[in-house]
């Protein structure tokens, strides 16, 4: 929202009603502190920068000022994001786009606070969960949102980046997506191929090939897993269970931790976590595991890659999604939210902004500020060459025929009959998941127990 008074304000006869929704949003917004914390690890991060602000919204000469508020921080970035604003005012004369960019370690309390006083940007770069939370604190225009992504075209987005980021009742987005990063499990082709394996499709494919390569004697293992508690565990256990059938949530918003389809998938991480790193693994160590080569497959993100280009096998990769029932992929969606409660000409502006945005020559200007770890949610902009042929993409562009096929087939923990239900990030913050696969792998625990531990642990957490 613009920080100033605005003429529609002036002459608002609702101005009661307004007031009383700024105060709602005021109480929301302490729920968003704890339901942002989710961090989304195997995935980017940030440098140091400074926040911004100044008047938005009618100069009074006509000029409709809005703000931009992301988290490109580093200069190089900040030049690309403000080369995309120029262009866009060039097209747009009337239209005053300034940027705001925040340190990834501040966004989220800088999202509270300006929510909380109805004072948000104009336009937000979110992820998914950010996004989630803020439609639920009613900070986002989720109609302005159903707009852009209609006039984009929803069979122009590959169907994974839309399906993760519907609102809860299905009917909308929680932002336009705008770019990713995905997770699957990432191979070295030729490593698997010396002893005579294809790449893994199923789930008993991955296992054989893990046994196989399994000599913890000498520091070697079939495939590199996390096993801590922590977010990235539940991160990668997930494409095991959704791939199974099995979800923490039916589509009424039951509690579905303890189903056969869910003991399945945990006694199949465990087997196969037995030819993974012992003890409590983290990111670095599945990350560092694979880099060296001391086993040929790991779970990571797409944000591997510049390290495996580092040590100069990008060219030997291969992203697999082996399937039980089906394949499934893991990953996070960059959105831009539209504010909600700004004027017309704010709102309209705004639109344009995030639709300009999103045509293929500017989202890949978006998408080369990071080659390799961010992937297109658009269709057009994986196949053109200016994304395709740029030189720091190059020893990645055999992968994005398995890039897109992640992203096409993304599924999330709480995302079920094409609804998105909020109190996952809750569940995530308890770590109700990942302790099951801990206690189950690390500390030898009874499956049934930890299960039914769990269920009961995010049954409380919806009373």
């Amino acid at each position: 929202m613009d920080s100033v008074v605005t003429k529609s304000d002036l002459f608002d006869t609702n101005k009661k009603e307004k007031e009383n929704s700024i105060m709602k949003k005021k109480w929301l917004s302490a729920l968003l502190v704890s339901a942002m914390a989710v961090t989304l690890v195997a995935g980017c991060g940030g440098s140091g920068g400074n926040s911004g602000s100044s008047d938005a919204g009618d100069s009074g000469d006509g000029t409709v000022k809005i703000q931009f508020m992301h988290q490109q921080v580093e200069q190089e970035r900040l030049d690309v994001v403000q080369s995309i604003i120029d262009a866009f005012e060039a097209e747009n004369e009337g239209i005053e786009v300034e940027s705001i960019p925040v340190n990834e370690d501040d966004y989220d309390s800088k999202i509270t606070t300006l929510g909380g006083s109805g004072e948000l940007p104009a336009i937000i770069e979110y992820s998914q969960d950010q996004a989630k939370t803020s439609v639920a604190n009613q900070f986002t225009d989720v109609d302005a949102v159903k707009e852009v992504v209609d006039s984009v075209g929803e069979d122009n987005y590959y169907e994974g980046a839309l399906a993760v980021t519907k609102t809860e009742d299905g009917s909308s987005y929680v932002g336009v997506p705008l770019c990713s990063w995905v997770q699957g499990i990432w191979v070295n082709e030729p490593m698997i191929k010396e002893k005579g394996f294809e790449l893994p499709e199923t789930w008993d494919d991955v296992l054989e090939i893990a046994k196989a390569f399994n000599d913890p004697d000498n520091k070697k293992y079939g495939i590199a897993l996390p096993t801590s508690e922590s977010a990235f565990t539940e991160q990668v256990f997930s494409q095991f269970a959704l791939s199974n059938g099995a979800n923490v949530f039916d589509g009424d918003k039951n509690v579905t931790v303890n189903t056969p389809e869910m003991k399945e998938a945990v006694e199949f991480y465990k087997e196969l976590a037995a030819c993974s790193m012992p003890g409590s693994t983290e990111v670095a160590d599945v990350k560092d595991a694979f880099v060296a080569k001391n086993a040929p497959m790991a779970m990571y993100s797409t944000y591997i890659l510049s390290a495996v280009n580092d040590a100069g096998f990008a060219e030997d990769l291969a992203l697999v999604l082996p399937s039980q029932k089906e394949s499934v992929a893991y990953g996070c969606v960059t959105v831009l939210g539209i504010a909600a409660g700004m004027d017309d000409a704010q709102t309209e502006a705004a639109k344009k902004f995030v639709n300009f945005l999103m045509e293929t020559e500017h989202n890949i200007e978006w998408l080369n500020m990071a080659p390799g770890g961010v992937q297109p949610v658009i269709k057009a902009a994986s196949e053109d060459p200016a994304f395709t042929d740029l030189e720091a993409r190059k020893a990645y562009e055999g992968l994005n025929d398995d890039i897109a096929v992640a992203v096409d087939n993304l599924q999330l923990f709480g995302t079920v009959d094409g609804k998105n239900f909020t109190e996952m990030g809750d569940v995530t913050n308890t770590g109700a998941i990942s302790k099951v696969i801990n206690n189950v792998v690390v500390q030898d625990a009874d499956v049934d127990a930890e299960l039914e531990t769990a269920q009961k642990a995010v049954e409380d957490l919806m009373k």
